[in-house]
C-alpha cells in the first residue's frame, strides 16, 4: 500500500469515528435532568394513605420520544409508557404515579424510582420516599 493510500484510509477511519461519536453524543442529549418527589414525605394518621410520586423530565431536543417506568420499594414495576415531544413548546414533561398503601398499626418507609430511556441514555432518578405511620 502506498503512503498516500494509507493516509487516505486513515483519514477515512478518523472521519467515520468522528461522525459516529458525534451521533452518540447527539442521541444521548435528548433528555436532561430527571427528578422525583413524594407527597407527603411523612404521614401519620388513618390508613390507607395515597402517596403521590411526581417525576419531572427535562427535554433538550425536538422532536423526540422517550419511555419511562416507575419502580416501587415493594418490587412492583409500572407499565412502560412512551412520551412523544413534537416541538420546543415542551421544555419539561411531568409524570405522576399514585400509591395507596398502609393499614392500621403499620409503620412503613416506601419509595419509588423513575427509569427514563431515550436512545443511548438510561437514567434512574430517585428514590423519592415517604415515611408512613398508620393509626
Amino acid at each position: 500500500m502506498t503512503r498516500s493510500r494509507f493516509l487516505g484510509a486513515s483519514m477515512f477511519t478518523i472521519l467515520v469515528f468522528a461522525l459516529v461519536t458525534s451521533l452518540v453524543v447527539t442521541l444521548s442529549a435528548d433528555v436532561g435532568d430527571v427528578t422525583v418527589t413524594a407527597k407527603p414525605e411523612s404521614f401519620a394518621g388513618q390508613c390507607p394513605v395515597t402517596i403521590k410520586f411526581t417525576g419531572t423530565i427535562q427535554v433538550l431536543s425536538y422532536p423526540m420520544s422517550f419511555n419511562y417506568q416507575w419502580e416501587r420499594s415493594d418490587g412492583a414495576k409500572g407499565q412502560v409508557r412512551v412520551v412523544h415531544v413534537p416541538n420546543a413548546k415542551t421544555k419539561t414533561v411531568t409524570v405522576v404515579d399514585y400509591w395507596k398503601v398502609g393499614s392500621k398499626g403499620q409503620h412503613l418507609e416506601v419509595w419509588e424510582k423513575l427509569r427514563v430511556n431515550c436512545g443511548n441514555t438510561h437514567i434512574v432518578a430517585g428514590p423519592a420516599s415517604s415515611s408512613i405511620n398508620c393509626r
